[in-house]
């Protein structure tokens, strides 16, 4: 809608009479044509402009439609084939027809020399018209036309961005369909910036989505990832790259815009980047839904707007529109705006390394930060030394804020990152309400919320969420380094305000230094073992779990130590959804308890410590918080090899004590330091000696602690954006969620001989399962048969098929973590999964034409 004004001095005469209207077919009959009819019209133009009307062009008086310069028939049969290409794919998204003026039975399109931008269109109540049309306008019978300008259209994009007039036209014609729709109203031009963002950024979102597949000029068929990842800085405005550290709906005006199209002035930033926030449209109704479904919801929400044209409450009308239609219509972000843009900003940072593959140009990964965060991305690297990095962070209302973290220390598991946390204390005086308007994203995914807890040494609350993985590499490859996004949003859209926080974000670590010898013995003809642990500090892959020891381990050598993935949301989380995917209602929604984003690994010893390398490993006991100096219950373990006792089988040592004098430095809510020193004694242990060292380690969060106000915080947007891909409901997973650490007993059937039912199918067939297990669980047992077993073949074929409308590289993560979880199922649990899969593939699934409900 780039021109609405038509002003008295300069009316169109492109309309038939009245009555050349009565033989026109119906909007709604063009529109199920399939494709929809467009025509070009080129020439036959009354009203031309007067002389000197040139110079007005930029003056508001609309001297613009004169006939193009190349009125080619190419040119004309693209822009028709491109209008019935976008017409056919908004029809199949269930839009109404659009609101334009058919001619000769056909939907026009008037190609015209220069507009000022792409396309426009005119139509009742855009600006202020002549007194002979008002009658006409009184009637609701004035002229909906959409007008293609050549000289922006076919100008300087041509060679790098063909498809550029066809989203344009394309956007327009979205307005047209948005006409349609009784209460939608425009933006009031007086104050805009607050509508815009959606009544502009959304049909720039849409239009994009409506050309892809459309071979334009001999192009091949359209895809925004191929023709956005070449780089150039032109495609700023199309692909939504806006800076996003400022509020979404753009009240205030960023102080640049780096990338074209750029603003000298507060109003041209503000209306630029208003309609530069149409990515989050494509996020939403596009990328968050599932194939062949994106978009359909829009023809419902476009159902809830009211016009508010000349009110003083823009913002009402279209934060609270947003906020709302995502509410009501969206399969996963149910919590409207506060789930879906933490989740948006989120994935939009990682885009271009998940998505476009790009690293060239404007779209490399650091550049990129710079175009999308303009007040700046600082980065902080941790290491042994330097462990923990603590800074304040401000987030606006509805925007965010980001920091990149790199480790340089010494390589730690697979993924070279050991085990982090992170604590967010609110610093402005918002409390709780502050910290439930934070929400933390880590390449790529958002965190969800886990609980909350006092911060023992300010007594102001806090959030933290521990076991992360910082792992660059899996799965976005930005350069060595890990982005971290904070973005503001409360659960009222229209009632939050800028924030302030106080963030600490460190790794675990521990150092042992020492001696210990394994004597000789002359029985076995061994000699004595000794290895020496250099005093050297390593990061550790661990956290501390309330209510048990916890093992940390410190390699005091130049390789790789345990894997940094123990605790991992996204592990818990498969767990969680393999019990709603298998129904077994009976059994609670496992608990979450830590973060993680990497994956498990199984590394060779062998291969990673040569030999007389000790591993050292200190389990820590129950640490209450608060506590300070000594504690009983430490427990260490060493283990190295020596080839020189003897083969495979012979050449171990290994040896525990628990004559271990731990000594607790501090003990908060968020992390355990310490020192600690060991004594092996031959006669108890096999070995002698003494080794010492110190540790810090994050705390778990767990059920003692305050619970987050919606259960759903819980669980990762990847998980809940494949929770509705598989066509489940969302409010399900919440109740689920809910009742997580309830009565669990209340809700097993009576058990078998160790108090519950066996899940095993040869129990089942051998007659080991009871009469009241078979009756509670007789859906499940069902599933056993005598088919042959299901192998992690099948079991990847049917996740790879469930997850078949999850972007990549993610579906193929989630697919291996779900084969690994089916497989580790109960064999009833895991054959009961795969029936109820193999139906839904097969199309016999309940509600389908085969097996209606």
């Amino acid at each position: 809608m780039a021109r609405r004004a038509i002003p008295c001095l300069l009316l169109l005469s492109l309309a038939l009479p009245p009555s050349g209207r009565a033989d026109e077919p119906t909007s709604e009959s063009l529109w199920r044509e399939r494709p929809p009819p467009f025509r070009v019209y080129a020439e036959g133009f009354a009203g031309a402009p007067r002389p000197g009307a040139a110079i007005e062009t930029r003056l508001g008086v609309v001297p613009w439609f004169l006939p193009p310069l190349d009125p080619s028939a190419e040119r004309k049969a693209a822009l028709e084939q491109a209008a019935s290409h976008a017409a056919a794919r908004f029809a199949s998204a269930g839009l109404r027809a659009p609101r334009i003026t058919r001619r000769d039975g056909v939907f026009p399109l008037y190609f015209v020399r220069d507009l000022g931008a792409a396309a426009a269109q005119y139509g009742p109540g855009y600006g202020e018209i002549g007194m002979t049309e008002a009658l006409r306008v009184a009637e609701d019978d004035w002229d909906r036309v959409i007008a293609i300008g050549e000289v922006d259209g076919f100008g300087p994009d041509l060679g790098i961005y063909p498809e550029k007039v066809a989203a344009s036209g394309a956007h327009e014609l979205f307005h047209g369909v948005q006409a349609s729709y009784a209460h939608w109203s425009g933006h009031d031009a007086t104050q805009s910036h607050e509508q815009k963002w959606v009544t502009e950024a959304l049909p720039d979102a849409i239009a994009l989505w409506g050309i892809e597949g459309l071979a334009f000029l001999g192009n091949p068929p359209f895809d925004p990832r191929r023709r956005f990842a070449s780089g150039s800085q032109r495609f700023g405005k199309a692909l939504g790259l806006r800076p996003y550290d400022y509020p979404l709906d753009m009240r205030t005006a960023p102080p640049s815009m780096p990338i074209y199209p750029g603003g000298k002035t507060a109003e041209s930033r503000q209306q630029m980047a208003s309609y530069m926030t149409n990515s989050f449209w494509s996020f939403v109704w596009q990328h968050s839904l599932p194939a062949g479904k994106e978009w359909t919801p829009m023809s419902r929400a476009l159902l809830l707007r009211t016009p508010a044209r000349g009110t003083a409450s823009l913002r009402e009308d279209s934060v609270a529109w947003t906020h709302r239609s995502l509410v009501e219509y969206h399969p996963a972000w149910v919590g409207g705006l506060y789930d879906a843009l933490p989740a948006f900003i989120a994935w939009w940072v990682a885009y271009p390394d998940q998505v476009m593959r790009s690293r060239r140009g404007e779209f490399a990964h650091q550049r990129w930060l710079g175009h999308a965060f303009v007040d700046g991305c600082p980065s902080y690297e941790i290491n042994e030394a330097q462990p923990v990095v603590s800074f304040k962070l401000a987030v606006r209302e509805l925007a965010a804020a980001c920091v990149r973290v790199k480790w340089t220390g010494a390589p730690v598991g697979q993924s070279g990152w050991p085990a982090a946390a992170l604590v967010a204390v609110a610093a402005d005086g918002g409390g709780e309400a502050a910290l439930d308007d934070l929400h933390v994203g880590i390449h790529g995914s958002d965190l969800g919320k886990p609980g909350g807890f006092t911060d023992a040494s300010t007594g102001l609350p806090a959030i933290a969420w521990s076991g992360l993985s910082l792992d660059p590499l899996n799965p976005s490859r930005t350069e060595g380094e890990t982005v971290i996004t904070f973005t503001n949003v409360a659960r009222d859209p229209l009632a939050t305000r800028r924030r302030s926080y106080d963030i600490q974000l460190g790794v675990g670590t521990a150092s042992a230094s020492g001696q210990v010898t394994k004597p000789a013995d002359a029985a076995q003809a061994q000699p004595a073992s000794r290895v020496r642990v250099p005093d050297k500090r390593r990061a550790v892959p661990a956290v501390v779990a309330p209510g048990k020891g916890r093992p940390l381990q410190a390699t005091p050598a130049p390789a790789a130590g345990k894997d940094d993935c123990d605790n991992a949301t996204m592990k818990t989380a498969s767990a969680t959804l393999m019990g709603f995917a298998s129904r077994v209602r009976e059994r609670p929604a496992p608990s979450m308890q830590a973060i993680c984003l990497g994956a498990v690994a199984s590394l060779d010893r062998d291969s990673l410590q040569p030999p007389l390398v000790a591993d050292v490993q200190l389990k820590l006991p129950m640490v209450p918080v608060g506590h300070a100096g000594p504690l009983p219950g430490a427990e260490v373990h060493v283990d190295w090899r020596d080839p020189a006792l003897g083969g495979r089988g012979k050449d171990g040592v290994s040896a525990r004590t628990r004559d271990v004098r731990l000594e607790v430095e501090e003990s908060t809510l968020g992390f355990v330091r310490g020192r600690y020193a060991a004594r092996f004694v031959a006669a108890k242990h096999g070995v002698e000696g003494e080794l010492a060292g110190d540790f810090l380690v994050w705390r778990a969060h767990a059920d003692e602690l305050r619970p987050p106000g919606d259960p759903l915080d819980m669980a990762s947007s990847d998980l809940l954006l494949t929770f509705a891909a598989t066509g489940k409901d969302v409010t399900q997973m919440r109740a689920q969620l809910g009742r997580r650490g309830g009565e669990r007993a209340d809700r097993e059937p009576t058990g078998d001989a160790g108090g519950a039912c066996s899940l095993d199918c040869d129990a089942l067939r051998h007659g080991q399962v009871s009469a009241s297990c078979r009756s509670a669980l007789a859906e499940l047992y069902e599933a056993c048969g005598d088919h042959v077993a299901t192998d992690a073949a099948e079991v990847r074929a049917l996740a790879t098929w469930m997850l078949r409308n999850m972007p990549e590289p993610m579906r193929t993560e989630m697919v291996g973590q779900l084969v690994d979880q089916i497989m580790a199922m109960p064999s009833a649990m895991r054959e009961d999964w795969a029936r109820k899969l193999r139906a839904e593939r097969d199309g016999n699934g309940p509600g389908s034409p085969k097996n209606p409900r």
